[in-house]
């Protein structure tokens, strides 16, 4: 089942995919005989004789009983158990407001919590009450973490995997990466439209093209059936994060970049990668990474993007492609046998999958351009 507004419930649910639950109101005694209860019942596996908490396909939240301050206790547990499945989509009818009588005005403050959960929808009739009512709607969107790596954008993805599986309106982290689409094109998508499946990293598009290579089996066992009319998921390769830096031209800076820096006096062609890890927040940064040291962005006198790392890739790379094309390029475990020179010569060329550098070379003598900089038509970390 598919709506235009996953935050808003049907008005008329008369199926359910396969992660959705039917949350309507009941009677402590669970005797289902009218209303959403009974259609529940009918069609949805409600059990007679339960009137509280998740049976067949369905919740149950007593409203029969007592007061506004009966309730509550049994909406607070619906909230807790919806906070605890979080691929699931509860799906709210007007609970407590037919056969209980009670007003939508005086239900919806009960509900607060469950409209901070992306994985509640409302009905219609609520969702302006709620919006009013939500002490969140003028928080700003959250800071982005200060250092990004796999790692870290892997916890995002996990974190928040029922935001980006149903493709709603994205509220959080500004984070952009940049992946590898095929030779001499990169790619960029916000934070929500990508995912990671092992160390794999996939991207959702909708255009027709990449319908050939859309994984159904990965959405599947990630999301279920709640990524429809989400587009294609297909797999990339990561090559890096917009960092906060810029350079000399106004360029923002990704990890993975090589650049030309000058520091102290000196001048050094390196890439930008991170050093440490989120254990250990003192040491975790952007850094330059030099034989047996390394210089921080800002301690720069002057940055330049010359190219990135990202050449003689394999098209089945995976995993930390950063970290092992920047270490590679450092040479800090001396097994390189390109010099300096020969390594920036490649570094203008991405990405790219030629294996042997006389086919960058040969790129050089055809005066051929490789255009890996970020574009003006790049879209912004807050657009899809």
């Amino acid at each position: 089942m598919q709506t235009i507004n996953k935050r808003i419930a049907p008005n008329h649910i008369t199926e359910l995919s396969e992660c959705e639950i039917f949350v309507f109101g009941s009677n402590l005694e669970g005797h289902h005989m009218g209303g959403a209860a009974r259609y529940a019942y009918e069609h949805f596996g409600a059990e007679w004789g339960n009137g509280v908490g998740p049976q067949g396909r369905c919740y149950a939240i007593p409203t029969m009983h007592g007061p506004l301050s009966a309730i509550k206790p049994y909406v607070d547990d619906f909230i807790e158990y919806a906070r605890q499945h979080p691929m699931n989509r509860f799906l709210l009818t007007r609970v407590g407001c037919g056969i209980a009588g009670f007003k939508d005005e005086k239900m919806v403050p009960l509900f607060l919590e469950a409209f901070k959960l992306p994985n509640v929808s409302f009905p219609d009739e609520w969702i302006i009450q709620l919006i009013n009512y939500d002490p969140l709607r003028d928080k700003k969107d959250e800071d982005a973490p200060p250092v990004i790596n796999m790692e870290v954008l892997q916890r995002l993805c996990v974190e928040h995997a029922y935001t980006i599986g149903a493709g709603m309106h994205w509220t959080e982290p500004n984070v952009l990466i940049r992946y590898v689409i095929g030779e001499n094109k990169f790619g960029y998508k916000a934070l929500g439209n990508f995912f990671y499946f092992a160390d794999s990293l996939y991207v959702w598009d909708y255009d027709d093209v990449w319908a050939p290579d859309h994984n159904a089996d990965v959405v599947d066992a990630i999301f279920h059936d709640e990524c429809k009319g989400r587009g294609y998921a297909h797999r990339v390769l990561f090559a890096g994060v917009k960092t906060p830096y810029k350079d000399a031209k106004g360029e923002s800076i990704f990890t993975g970049d090589v650049c030309h820096i000058k520091f102290h006096g000196s001048e050094y062609d390196y890439p930008l990668s991170t050093l440490g890890s989120e254990e250990n927040l003192e040491c975790f940064r952007y850094a330059f990474v030099l034989d047996n040291h390394c210089i921080r962005p800002e301690e720069c006198e002057s940055i330049t993007r010359v190219g990135t790392v990202f050449y003689m890739l394999q098209p089945n790379d995976d995993g930390e492609l950063v970290e092992e094309k920047c270490a590679e390029f450092t040479d800090i475990y001396g097994q390189n046998p390109d010099s300096i020179e020969r390594r920036l010569e490649m570094a203008q060329f991405t990405p790219s999958f030629y294996g042997k550098y006389w086919e960058y070379a040969a790129l050089k003598v055809l005066e051929i351009e490789y255009d890996w900089r970020y574009y003006p038509g790049l879209p912004k970390p807050d657009e899809n």
